[in-house]
């Protein structure tokens, strides 16, 4: 069953080693009672035999004459002994309070010496008591395996230190990363730090788990490490108030935990020091790169998952390349930051105007981004100041680095909606939520990321060459560049991608991404967003290549939500084809997001059997296909549902031998398994610290990013919209609209028009004013709303479309009147209400002629003409391309449905019209015009299939039924396709073997 961990110990500094946990509670119970009799014991003795220490009544002047009596000699000794014994008692109150706030060292108090020693090793073995206790770990949830259990949520407080969400509030200086080599060309990265200046090497080390009676300590660390016990106090500074996995914090030099990731100062070395280098981010500064070479003894490399013997048994801990390796080696991976990416602009080769200079890359010659030998190099340009409406970086509503997460979000909710496309009458009430999605959205880079990697997986597949192993990778505006696995040798990538930072990184620039479709299998489908770095950079991490668990500790409902976000990714992404995720004790069902790629589960050893199960086919299949692992035959025997990976969620640390069970699964190259856990998980390869902040550090890795959530309102929400867009697609009648005519000056189309404004697709606008080109994005959105408008729009609604996010009336106005001079005075005006509008006469819309042909179609008797120049306009899918963090106000316009309704209703008519006239090349055109459009139209491709059926043969009908399962499986939802578009299928081709779907 799911459960938190074994109870852990504390370790105290300076320790004395016990002879068992018995002993230490004895010894605990013994100062306790030693306490008692001093503080209590020797007042009642006092009072009892000598009285109170102050004299009854007032002595007279004359008592320092009077001759002593032996009741006079014992009054002075009960004096002093009274003022022992309230010294006493000050010192104990100082060492308890210094004991129970967890200061470390308290104050000295004078002439205390051997009292307040005396005192403080009282308070000490009275601790051992509870050093003696278990102290649960914090958890998610717990969830049990016994029947009939309902997971319940589990508050823990920890040793008495529950503290509230504002202590220790401070963030630490974000560090940024320094390219340099530290040891044998391996790449290193920094973490978090708080007292660095500049760029230098930082070294980490795990406090050990108890060996039999015997606890790690600071102490034992600083002699183990530095060779001097009593420069314990340097590692405490280093680490005071570092959040630690399991949610707490150093707070008290005397009480560790195992599994604690401490630094160590820069002279500490030995087996199992972790090298990382760091640079703090100091605006306006740069720091000079240098190697850092360190003396470095032989490597043994146990991998965790071999092709020899991938069913070996993997305890958690031993043989993961991950886990410490006996020696003092540097960070293994290279993932905090950009340095060394490309600084390639958006352009294409052989643009026109653009020139173009040739390039010829020789030995030795070539630059980080360069492209391959014999390309072009794509020259500098200065992007121009412009006034975007929001920073892209603040736009996210799923945290930092959250637009590729809001993509995949975005591009599932839009085949959720299936052949409609846009939001529906149902999905009114859940608006801002969507105009949320697509303003921190971004389209455009998820999908260069999945052409990107798909193209790679087939440039490796062509050469016969095995896919490198990626840690990370980054996404930046200019390149994807990929973190490989250092441990293994790379060979040269295929052009245009290239190879930097020694060999460890490989990097494609964006103006060489690949262009049209892709139908190669994704070679990384556990690639997921955890955040962004301080350089700005979306960092991507592989849950396969961790061999093991990956565990998200530190603050509990910040981890939550994190690891609900990769979940949410995992499940809607373009590129975790074929993946499927399991939750497991979450207390919030997502499996609505996509029904096909995400179940829930409450019992973890329900959801193990039927991922094993599943996975047992790819272990069967690797055997028949004489392959060594699933990441091979990704891309030698592509089958999306065959070896789509399988990605465990658990909502808390699994118990030791599920943690062994999962990591056997993880292990296994035949096995596609990636496991997640919320909580810490000592014995994890890759454990993640997540703070109030949602900051995720992984120090022995050098990771650090602000991490992307997905919180428990907006799950709710998105599962709501996700539920109006199902209910809307299931209602696919036609709306009759009564949309007015525009007469035009222009009538011949194949003259062109002052301003011209494409809908119909890609949109674009045709002006011949002036405009800077950093002005062109966002005043072709304001000419897009505006021709998106019948009868114009007032400014207020118009900034509110344009700039959800708010703007002032001078910026408003400005980008107003630029956008009036690019497209000229009399096209675009504010009439005497003062609402904005584009002059008709002047600026033709492809959607205004496209509404007036098809309305003259309806009053003649053939329609075929005005129908067939109709679908002439429209030039590509519907409102694709759309720049990220745009558009949003789509989702309340409804345009784009009306306009899917309008076009599918056209393709529909003029294949119906054309048929009757015997003219089957006509009625082709029109269905697949309607289908570039809207490919997810069952409509279209049950019309299809008929016009197949009564021109063509046999192979014609399997040919097109063979796309439409193709385009359903890409485009459509997750419901499959209709029963009356199988049962056609049936009928036209008995026997037809459905391919599997896959999300």
């Amino acid at each position: 069953m799911v459960k938190t961990g074994e109870p852990v110990r504390s370790a105290r500094l300076p320790q004395q080693r016990q002879a068992s946990s018995g002993a230490d509670r004895l010894k605990g119970f013994v100062a306790l009672l030693a306490i008692v009799a001093i503080v209590g014991g020797v007042p009642y003795v006092l009072l009892r035999f000598f009285g109170t220490p102050w004299p009854d009544q007032m002595p007279k002047w004359n008592v320092l004459f009077d001759e002593l009596d032996i009741r006079a000699v014992l009054g002075i000794f009960a004096f002093f002994i009274w003022v022992a014994w309230a010294h006493f008692v000050v010192c104990l109150l100082v060492e308890a309070i210094a004991e129970i706030r967890g200061h470390g060292l308290s104050p000295r108090i004078p002439l205390g010496g051997g009292s307040q020693t005396l005192a403080r090793r009282l308070i000490s073995t009275v601790v051992l008591i509870a050093g003696a206790a278990s102290v649960s770990l914090p958890v998610a949830s717990a969830v049990t395996t016994s029947p009939g259990t309902v997971p319940t949520s589990v508050s823990v407080v920890q040793g008495g230190e529950h503290q509230s969400g504002s202590s220790f509030r401070q963030t630490e200086q974000r560090s940024s990363v320094l390219s340099g080599s530290v040891q044998q060309g391996k790449t290193a990265t920094g973490v978090r730090t708080n007292n660095d200046q500049k760029g230098q090497v930082v070294k980490y080390t795990e406090v050990k788990p108890p060996q039999g009676r015997n606890y790690d300590c600071l102490w034992d660390i600083a002699e183990r490490y530095l060779g001097e016990g009593r420069r314990y106090k340097e590692i405490y500074d280093l680490n005071k108030n570092k959040l630690q996995p399991d949610g707490r914090r150093l707070t008290n030099p005397d009480l560790i935990m195992p599994g604690w990731q401490v630094r160590l100062p820069a002279d500490a070395k030995g087996a199992g020091v972790h090298t990382v280098r760091v640079n703090i981010e100091q605006p306006g500064k740069s720091h000079e790169i240098k190697p850092v070479t360190t003396q470095t003894p032989p490597k043994v490399q146990t991998p965790a998952k071999t092709a020899t013997k991938p069913s070996a048994e993997v305890k958690p801990g031993h043989g993961t390349r991950w886990a410490d390796q006996g020696i003092e080696s540097g960070s293994s991976v290279t993932i905090g930051g950009v340095a060394g990416d490309p600084g390639a602009k958006d352009i294409k080769p052989g643009d026109p105007s653009t020139e173009i200079p040739a390039h010829d890359p020789k030995a030795g010659e070539s630059q980080p981004g360069d492209p391959a030998a014999g390309g072009t190099r794509v020259p500098e340009v200065v992007p121009v100041a412009a006034d975007q409406g929001f920073d892209l970086t603040q736009a996210g509503i799923y945290g930092f680095g959250g637009t590729l997460l809001a993509a995949g979000l975005a591009l599932a909710l839009k085949r959720r909606r299936g052949w409609a496309q846009g939001p529906g009458p149902k999905a009114a009430g859940h608006r801002q939520t969507e105009v949320g999605l697509r303003l921190a959205s971004d389209i455009p880079t998820a999908q260069f990321v999945d052409a990107a990697l798909r193209q790679l997986g087939a440039d490796m597949a062509k050469t016969q060459r095995p896919m490198p192993k990626v840690v990370a990778a980054l996404v930046t505006d200019s390149a994807l560049t990929l973190v490989l696995d250092p441990y293994e040798a790379q060979s040269a990538p295929p052009g245009p991608w290239q190879a930097i930072a020694e060999g460890t990184r490989w990097t494609l620039r964006r103006a060489y991404a690949p262009t049209g479709e892709i139908t190669a299998p994704a070679p990384y489908p556990t690639l997921v967003t955890i955040g962004q770095n301080a350089d700005g950079a979306t960092v991507l991490v592989d849950l396969d290549t961790a061999n093991g668990i990956v565990s998200f500790g530190g603050v509990t409902e910040a981890s939550r939500d994190v690891v609900g976000s990769l979940a949410v990714e995992l499940a809607t992404n373009l590129w975790s084809e074929g993946a499927h995720v399991s939750m497991v004790g979450f207390g919030d069902d997502l499996s609505s997001l996509a029904p096909a790629r995400l179940s829930y589960w409450v019992r973890l050893d329900a959801a193990l059997d039927e991922v094993t199960r599943r996975t047992d086919a790819q272990v069967q299949a690797c055997e028949r296909r004489k392959v060594a692992s699933v990441a091979e035959a990704r891309t030698a025997h592509p089958d999306a549902a065959l070896w789509g990976a399988e990605i465990i969620f658990v909502s808390a640390p699994p118990s030791p031998e599920e943690q062994d069970q999962l990591n056997r699964l993880a292990a296994d190259t035949r096995r596609g398994v990636a496991v997640v856990v919320v909580g810490d998980v000592i014995n994890s390869p890759w454990r993640f610290v997540v703070d109030e902040k949602n900051q995720a550090v992984c120090r022995l890795l050098g990771l650090e990013v602000e991490a992307h959530t997905v919180t428990p309102e907006q799950v709710t929400e998105l599962v709501a919209l996700f539920d109006a867009a199902d209910s809307d697609a299931r209602d696919k009648r036609r709306t009759e609209q009564n949309m007015p005519a525009y007469e035009f000056s222009t009538q011949d189309l194949s003259l062109p028009a002052p301003v011209e404004v494409d809908l119909l697709g890609p949109v674009e606008v045709d002006a011949r004013g002036p405009i800077d080109d950093g002005r062109i994005a966002l005043s072709t959105e304001i000419v897009a709303f505006l021709a998106s408008q019948d009868y114009g729009v007032h400014p207020n609604v118009l900034a509110g479309a344009i700039w959800p996010r708010g703007i002032s009336d001078e910026l408003r106005d400005s980008a107003l009147e630029h956008t009036r001079r690019w497209v000229g005075n009399d096209a675009m005006y504010a009439d005497e209400s003062g609402r904005w509008m584009l002059n008709r006469s002047i600026v033709r819309v492809d959607w205004d002629v496209f509404r007036t042909l098809t309305k003259q179609a309806t009053m003649i008797e053939d329609p075929r003409a005005p129908l067939s120049t109709a679908l002439s306009l429209v030039h590509g899918p519907a409102w694709a391309n759309i720049p990220a963090g745009r558009y949003s106000w789509l989702a309340a316009s409804g345009i784009e449905r009306r306009m899917v309704e309008s076009v599918v209703d056209a393709a529909l008519k003029l294949a119906e019209a054309s048929l009757t006239h015997n003219d089957g090349q006509t009625a082709r055109t029109a269905l697949q015009t309607g289908l570039s459009f809207s490919p997810a139209s069952e409509d279209l491709w049950r019309a299809t299939l008929r016009l197949a059926a009564h021109f063509g043969t046999t192979q014609d009908v399997t040919n097109v039924a063979t796309q439409l399962y193709t385009a359903l499986a890409k485009h459509g939802g997750p419901r499959g396709p209709e029963p009356e578009t199988d049962a056609l299928v049936d009928e036209l081709l008995p026997g037809y073997h459905r391919p599997a779907q896959v999300a």
